[in-house]
């Protein structure tokens, strides 16, 4: 069956109250970046096995275990985009699968190139706004992004498309050999082009045409509900289609309202409030034997909540948690 996730920050690790609040409250395990882990961004983007014993050993003194571990995409800028470091950086991510299977981490996130490599002064596409009583969740407003011409130094996407390639099979080949999976969340938003600069990782094509170069069964996908829905494709079609290929590796379980098709924008929402019966979403899990975690993704604050957003945590647990039990008790007896 199914597990529970959470992401953390690299701040978790100085509260151990709150990494103790996980685990009461029923998370199974976490997900983190990878700079959680000290000398991670001095060295340019590779861990180290002091530096991950002792964030394991931390975790593990509040009950928790890695479940997936995020290399930074701006760790890869010269291995996208061609530039001086790209062997050096492919390498790093090579040391990080290394690395993660010495300490039994079942998942390396690796995400492809996004504009911001290109430009980090892009504008905002996101406002906050009052949800249901007052609680302030993210908007996405597209429609002036999707319609900015080329950007004069955006890359080509073949290109892009054949420096992924080279940079995925490496670091699979490695995580291969040492029984890790490689999940790529894909671009987000999902779509061809952003603010004048190219998204290749946008569709269920474009991942079927990664796992076709790159045929590993260590490639694999980060599964997050909220993206593929925004891009207007039938979630549950992939969800099969993914999940008869074994590609299904993490899952985000976020909601949204609106597509970006039809509403050239959309709305992250507490997850009982958004298009999706997300009780229908994780029985299609179910059908196709997904037994990673699913994990509510992005914290936002209901307006009694902390800074740690402790309350919307333990609310998004709860509704995850009652929801995995009602499969157990429906379709499994």
């Amino acid at each position: 069956m199914m597990r529970i996730g959470t992401r953390i920050s690299p701040d978790w690790l100085d509260r151990s109250e709150d990494l103790r609040f996980l685990t009461q409250i029923g998370v199974d395990a976490v997900d983190i970046t990878m700079d959680i882990v000290p000398g991670y961004l001095e060295s340019g983007g590779a861990v180290t096995r002091d530096g991950m014993k002792m964030v394991v050993e931390k975790l593990g003194e509040a009950g928790q275990v890695i479940e997936r571990a995020n290399c930074l995409s701006g760790q890869f800028h010269d291995a996208y985009l061609g530039g001086p470091n790209a062997e050096q950086q492919t390498r790093n991510a090579c040391i990080n699968a290394e690395i993660c299977a010495e300490f039994d981490i079942p998942v390396l996130g690796v995400q492809p190139y996004a504009p911001g490599l290109s430009n980090p002064n892009l504008p905002s596409i996101i406002e906050y706004v009052e949800g249901r009583g007052g609680y302030k969740h993210a908007k996405f407003d597209l429609e002036e992004a999707l319609a900015t011409p080329r950007a004069a130094d955006a890359p080509d996407e073949e290109d892009l498309w054949e420096r992924h390639i080279k940079h995925y099979t490496a670091i699979c080949e490695v995580a291969e050999q040492g029984g890790v999976k490689v999940a790529t969340h894909g671009n987000d938003p999902p779509v061809p082009m952003l603010n004048g600069y190219p998204g290749i990782i946008n569709s269920f094509e474009s991942f079927d045409r990664l796992f076709s170069e790159v045929p590993s069964p260590s490639n694999g996908i980060t599964f997050c509900v909220g993206t593929r829905y925004e891009s207007g494709q039938n979630i549950f079609e992939g969800i099969k289609h993914f999940g008869e290929q074994n590609r299904l590796f993490h899952v985000h379980f976020r909601n949204v309202v609106g597509t970006i098709p039809e509403n050239k924008g959309y709305m992250e929402v507490i997850p009982d409030a958004g298009d999706l019966n997300m009780y229908e979403v994780a029985k299609a899990l179910y059908d196709v034997n997904y037994e990673g975690c699913i994990d509510y993704d992005h914290i936002m604050r209901l307006t009694t909540d902390g800074p740690a957003g402790r309350e919307y945590i333990a609310y998004c647990v709860g509704h995850m948690r009652g929801i995995i039990q009602s499969l157990e008790a429906t379709v499994t007896n």
